[in-house]
């Protein structure tokens, strides 16, 4: 039961605190086509890093493996987020080296611009560009900062030291973000029995992780107040890495260390029409990112009777903080 009213207020929070989502994103199009998916990549990078961040952190709060048969239930917290220095970026330097076609900079026009991780006040001016011979001022940001997502594990100790995980986080929505789910598998291995220091030290654990994970959603969108279009995005990440731990029977410690790769596909569904120059086009692709990443984390955990409390810090294209409750049994 708790365990139970423990999701139930994780969903509470992240209803209220929402997984924000870019709407404004269509207003590239304005440029082309081709000029909307070079100012897409750097305006959605901070969103890719953040996912990126999701499906790699470190969802293992011990590096003590379970016996076989023994089972650990968790429910948790996921939080990644951006550095200010991804806030902005600078159009004039994508000018500059050509990235643009058949775009110019308007007179007087400031030259930063907002990714979707910050949101621009009212009156705070924006770049203004001309292409196809009109202007427009580029597209704001939204404050998507910042991936807060609850999500739930099993864990299940199998045969030769090793234990399989399953990581699930709970589908949620709101006016902003349509559908977002994320799922992952993950296999944890003990090295004691390789080790003699290890298996004279009780309390000393060692162990190597392999992770798998998919994350997809879908927000609603709308160019020039089209109907029937969404912003879309599929992501898969995996890695290995060694954990060691300090394990006690009420308290312990872990540090990981490994290498993880990501792929973040973004793409538009639906018809756009009245785009400049291309006039009506179909589900364009926008930007796909392909990243391999050393991460890195720390964390610590208190056990009462048979729950564990953790909380850990990951490391690797942004910063990532878990925390959480599991009930163990059968070690």
């Amino acid at each position: 039961m708790k365990m139970i009213k423990y999701i139930q207020i994780l969903i509470f929070v992240l209803i209220f605190t929402g997984i924000k989502a870019q709407k404004d994103v269509t207003g590239f199009l304005n440029y082309g086509l081709n000029n909307a998916k070079v100012l897409s990549q750097s305006y959605l990078l901070p969103q890719s890093r953040m996912i990126s961040s999701a499906l790699t952190a470190d969802f293992e709060s011990t590096a003590r493996v379970k016996h076989l048969g023994g089972v650990d239930l968790k429910a948790g917290i996921n939080y990644s987020f951006t550095p200010t220095s991804d806030f902005l970026f600078d159009v004039q330097e994508m000018i500059s080296a050509g990235m643009l076609k058949d775009v110019t900079l308007a007179a007087g026009s400031v030259i930063k611009a907002p990714t979707v991780a910050k949101r621009f006040l009212h009156g705070q001016e924006r770049p203004s560009l001309e292409y196809a011979g009109a202007e427009s001022e580029m597209p704001n940001g939204s404050d998507y900062n910042s991936m807060l997502s609850p999500v739930v594990s099993v864990s299940v100790g199998i045969a030769l030291n090793t234990e399989i995980g399953f990581n699930y986080m709970l589908p949620l929505g709101d006016e902003n973000t349509d559908d977002a789910t994320m799922y992952g598998v993950t296999l944890k291995h003990s090295l004691k029995n390789y080790l003699p220091f290890l298996r004279h030290t009780p309390f000393l654990q060692m162990a190597i992780a392999g992770n798998y994970s998919k994350y997809s959603s879908s927000t609603a969108v709308s160019y020039h107040g089209q109907t029937g279009q969404k912003l879309t995005v599929d992501a898969a990440g995996y890695g290995g890495g060694l954990i060691v731990g300090m394990d006690y029977p009420v308290f312990g410690f872990t540090g990981n260390v490994g290498y993880s790769v990501t792929k973040n596909s973004f793409a538009l569904d639906g018809t756009f029409t009245d785009v400049p120059e291309d006039g009506v086009v179909e589900s364009p692709e926008l930007t796909t990112y392909d990243d391999g990443f050393v991460n890195f984390g720390v964390g610590m955990f208190f056990r009462v009777y048979h729950f564990r409390l953790s909380a850990n810090y990951t490391y690797g294209l942004y910063s990532a903080l878990n925390a959480g409750i599991a009930y163990e049994f059968g070690y």
